[in-house]
């Protein structure tokens, strides 16, 4: 069970990663007009560390192993509340 977990897992993160390198342009209207820029390079940087970990998942749902299927959960929500802040702090204000 926690390997088909781990599988559509994979398949999420690598279709986010899809639409933050390839298609920001949906997420780019949440920030302001003079950063856009760099608000792109910041999209495509985590674009490409979720396409990583997405690998990563398919790597640790065929290894099966109960431990680094945690480790692996506990970092993926780590870098994804960086996100979350990281973005929360860059939108624009109001």
């Amino acid at each position: 069970m926690i390997r088909i977990l781990l599988f559509l897992l994979a398949l999420v993160l690598l279709i986010c990663s899809y639409y933050l390198i390839k298609k920001p342009q949906g997420l780019l209207v949440l920030f302001s007009k003079e950063s856009k820029d760099e608000s792109r390079s910041f999209l495509r940087q985590f674009g490409y560390v979720y396409a990583l970990l997405g690998i990563v998942s398919i790597v640790v749902g065929i290894i099966n192993q109960r431990t680094y299927s945690m480790m692996y959960l506990v970092i993926l929500l780590v870098v994804a509340a960086i996100f979350a802040l990281l973005m929360g702090s860059k939108t624009k204000k109001g």
